[in-house]
């Protein structure tokens, strides 16, 4: 009020005044006292004078001024805007406020604490591999359990009835065909101190049998690897076989030691060939219960202490009971109820209905988590298994006796495992089946065509040898005919004409010249002395004139022997008929001999005339002669001449006849030695193309009869034994491996190689050497049938053989020997039998080889079955987690109140003044009804 002017003030008061006046002027008070004046009836104060008082009076800054009397309209305006934004945003802040409140914040306190010392989490191993093949196997329950895991859902209760396995119990199958403990657990220490699978409790859970080292009264004082626990573990991966999980290794879950463990769900994966190093970090959380929380709990009796898998698990079995009336093995029960589920029940019921029961557990059960509870945070680090471990791992393992069951483990696995022992059935039958069929191509067909060939081309061979034989004699006896009938004439002309006609006639000229000279020259006085030599002259000169006749005579009958082919001789060739020279007589040849060539014309028809021209030359002796004895004298020039003439003659006579003899008596010899070398050269060339074809088939006879005897009885016997392993099992997989991988049956392979490289090139030669043997059969039959100079002894002796057409004989030798060569080509037979037959053998062989070389126990073998794990607390501190509330009411009310303090100077106290006001009013109201 301080702040109002004083003539506003006035003006209030006056107005107040005047409302109390009465209507004759008088003050209220002085109208009810006196008595002679009626009491008017007061006027109650209305809603709006009180709130206009109450604007002027409470502590909500800014109301005074809206409603002020006299203020101008723009400035209450503005006053209105001003504290009605104000409010706004106070009422959202209020507003916020209030939410933040209902929705319970709480805050998070992390505190780190120092223990002494730290109690050791429970730590359950389980083999990543749920079943042991060599038990399910000896307790007849491996294709059983392959059934069920390969087929899942499928399964039906008449494949449990094929088993006889209706009635048995999950619980019984997981246990009886599990690893066992002293296997998995190979070496155990703890915080330096010897510890083995005694330690371990066996424990059913939803990964199977697994085993929890329970160290519920075991403390740690120290961190490190050094005081925690430590393990090796064999996986014994050779035993593995179908399960629910496929991973190789261990699975490994650190929990609380009242807590049921979920090791499928909440588990590590250790693999194995490692050295693995879980550093373990305590976790103490405290939560809040509602409503600032949502932890809780729940006494059962299926568990000691409550979590939410445990409450879970309950609900499941409790969902699952009313189902099925049965349980999985690794759910809670009470002394054994819920029963375990059988097979039966488990297919026909707990399968279908699994998913309803776990949206059911997640929809209707309350399963809030713990409000106290321990987390064991773990920090994993890994490190490849060294040379050096593995070599001390091997020492100290009992070798033999793990080599025992690996062995053993695997012979199992190998029979029963359906994809390893499929892979091992393919690869066999595979190699029967391409080795059946490759004995089938080798010894039959290509056997059978190589025999088949054989025969051919030796009747091939004996027919063309025939053949060849024939004109070979033929040509022999054409020829022996040519030299004693025809060029045996000339040798006997020789000694009797030829040789002696111009036998020293230059001698013989210088003795006729003197002679004749004596005859002229007046010397010789006695006439018998000349007469004497005159008739000797005469005689000699007489004589070589009828030696010059008959010479004439000889060539004209040589000639004609040659020109008509006709024998001059009867020569007997053996038992030949002498009648059939004529026929064999090279009647063409011979014809042909005499003018085949310029000089032969030439030389042939010459030689008789330097006969008579050596003839006339003796006669002009003669001439001469008669002169000079008669005369007594002698013309120089023509005797001379004569001398010149005569000599020029014996040496044309020598000239003509040396070219007679080489040009025509010796060139039918000459041609017949020529055809004989060319058909001995095509018979020859035959003979050896045969020789070698024949010969290249012996080789692929003898090498397939020396590949049936070593590497092909080899591979039977080791095949059998694959067939005793596969159909008996009376012989290991092992020693079939060893068999396989022999180094005899590996050379063997090589040898077979070799084999068909070989075969393929002789097949090749051999196709080759047919196109060869065409051509030079084919010249040795056109040979003996195109020669003309025997045709006439082939019709007269009705030589069959020789007599055909050529033409014709050469098109069917070139369509038969095409059809053997096309035919008897083995090559076809084989394909690439054998590289398939190779391959499938080398298929087998890697697959066996494999297995042998995995059959040791060796540094490989620990590497893929040993792990080691080294579990300690890598703190002896441990992080303590509590939820505390964030905001309370005083915090609200703090807040509320600074709010409208902010925004409209007022407090909480005003509202209690607006509360006052409407009270007031109200029963005021009330109060004054009947006044």
């Amino acid at each position: 009020m301080e702040d109002i002017p004083l003539s506003e003030k006035t003006a209030f008061f006056n107005s107040v005044n005047a409302d109390k006046m009465t209507t004759n002027g008088l003050p209220e008070k002085a109208a009810f006292d006196s008595p002679d004046i009626r009491r008017p009836k007061s006027k109650r104060p209305g809603w709006a004078h009180a709130w206009a008082e109450f604007t002027q009076q409470t502590t909500f800054h800014g109301l005074k001024y809206i409603w002020m009397d006299g203020a101008f309209v723009f400035r209450r305006l503005l006053w209105f805007l001003v504290v009605v934004s104000c409010m706004c945003v106070m009422g959202y802040q209020i507003i916020d406020r209030i939410i933040y409140y209902n929705d319970f914040p709480i805050t998070v306190n992390v505190h780190v604490n120092f223990n002494t010392s730290l109690s050791f989490p429970s730590v359950t191993l389980c083999n990543q591999n749920t079943f042991r093949a060599t038990a399910a196997t000896s307790e007849k329950r491996y294709r059983l359990i392959e059934e069920m895991f390969s087929k899942g859902h499928k399964l039906n209760i008449s494949v449990l009835d094929s088993f006889n396995a209706t009635a048995v119990t999950l619980d019984d199958l997981y246990i009886s065909a599990a690893h066992r403990k002293e296997d998995l657990i190979v070496s155990c220490k703890w915080q330096g101190e010897e510890c083995g699978p005694q330690n371990f409790t066996d424990i059913l859970t939803d990964h199977g049998m697994c085993y929890t080292f329970n160290s519920e009264h075991f403390h740690v004082s120290s961190t490190g690897s050094d005081y925690g626990l430590k393990l090796t573990l064999n996986v014994e991966q050779y035993e593995y076989m179908p399960g629910p999980h496929n991973s190789a290794g261990a699975k490994l879950l650190l929990h609380d030691h009242k807590e049921f463990p979920k090791v499928h769900e909440l588990g590590l994966a250790i693999s194995t060939g490692s050295h693995t190093f879980i550093g373990i970090q305590l976790v103490s959380i405290k939560n809040l219960e509602k409503p600032h929380g949502d932890c809780g709990s729940a006494m059962s009796p299926y568990y000691r202490v409550y979590s939410t898998d445990s409450c879970q698990l309950v609900c499941a079995v409790k969902y699952m009971t009313e189902e099925c009336g049965c349980r999985h093995h690794f759910m809670p029960h009470i002394e054994g109820q819920p029963p375990i589920c059988t097979l039966e029940q488990f297919y026909s019921c707990y399968e279908k209905r699994i998913n309803k029961v776990k949206q059911k557990v997640r929809t209707d059960c309350n399963c809030p988590i713990p409000c106290e509870f321990f987390i064991f945070d773990p920090t994993i680090s890994f490190a490849s298994t060294s040379m050096y471990a593995t070599d001390g791992l091997l020492a100290s393992t009992s070798v033999k006796n793990l080599q025992q069951k690996y062995h053993y483990a695997r012979e199992t696995t190998s029979v029963m495992d359906r994809v390893k022992f499929n892979k091992f059935l393919d690869a066999q039958k595979l190699v029967i089946e391409q080795l059946t069929a490759l004995k089938t191509i080798m010894f039959s067909d290509v056997k059978a065509n190589i025999l088949d060939q054989k025969t051919t081309i030796e009747s091939i061979f004996n027919d063309t040898h025939a053949a060849w034989k024939k004109k070979d004699y033929l040509y022999k006896y054409q020829i022996y005919m040519l030299q004693k009938n025809f060029m045996r004439v000339r040798d006997a002309m020789e000694e009797r004409t030829f040789s002696s006609l111009a036998l020293g006639f230059q001698e013989y000229s210088f003795q006729i010249e003197t002679k004749i000279k004596q005859l002229a020259n007046d010397s010789v006085k006695s006439d018998d002395v000349r007469q004497t030599i005159y008739i000797l002259t005469l005689n000699e000169l007489d004589s070589k004139i009828d030696l010059a006749d008959k010479a004439f005579e000889n060539f004209t009958q040589l000639y004609g022997a040659y020109s008509n082919a006709t024998p001059v001789f009867r020569y007997k060739y053996f038992k030949e008929p002498r009648n059939d020279n004529q026929y064999i007589a090279p009647k063409y040849l011979l014809a042909d001999s005499v003018n085949y060539s310029s000089y032969a014309r030439k030389f042939s028809s010459r030689l008789g005339d330097d006969i008579g021209k050596f003839r006339n030359a003796l006669c002009t002796y003669r001439e001469l002669a008669i002169e000079a004895y008669y005369n007594h004298t002698l013309n120089d020039t023509k005797f001379y001449l004569a001398n010149v003439n005569f000599l020029y003659q014996g040496r044309m006579y020598y000239h003509s006849k040396s070219g007679f003899y080489a040009f025509t008596i010796n060139y039918p010899l000459e041609v017949l030695q020529k055809r004989v070398q060319t058909l001995q050269d095509r018979y020859d060339r035959f003979d050896t193309i045969s020789k070698d074809m024949e010969e290249n088939l012996k080789r692929v006879l003898s090498e397939l009869t020396l590949l049936e005897s070593t590497i092909l009885k080899e591979l039977d016997f080791a095949l059998s034994l694959s067939e005793m392993y596969v159909n008996y099992r009376n012989v290991t997989k092992l020693r079939v491996a060893l068999e396989i991988t022999s180094p005899k049956i590996t050379e063997g392979i090589n040898a077979i190689t070799v084999f068909f490289q070989n075969l393929r090139a002789r097949g090749q030669n051999i196709y080759d050497g047919w196109k060869q043997l065409t051509q030079t059969t084919k010249d040795i039959w056109d040979t003996a049938i195109n020669d003309k100079d025997m045709r006439i002894y082939f019709e007269y002796k009705n030589v069959t053989m020789f007599l055909q057409n050529f033409t014709e004989l050469a098109s069917d030798i070139e369509r038969n020997f095409t059809q053997y060569r096309n035919g008897f080509d083995f090559r076809f037979f084989v394909g690439n039998a054998d590289s398939v037959f190779t391959d499938s053998l080398e298929s087998m062989i890697a697959l066996m080889s494999e297995y042998v070389a995995t059959s040791k126990v060796d540094s490989n073998f620990i590497r893929e079955n040993f792990l080691q794990l080294d579990i300690f607390y890598r703190e002896r501190s441990y992080e303590q987690i509590t939820q505390q509330v964030a905001y309370d009411v005083f915090g609200l009310l703090c807040d509320i109140g600074g709010s409208m303090g902010l925004f409209v100077g007022a407090s909480v106290l005003t509202v209690f003044e607006l509360f006052d006001l409407i009270a007031h009013q109200s029963i005021y109201r009330v109060t004054h009804a009947n006044i």
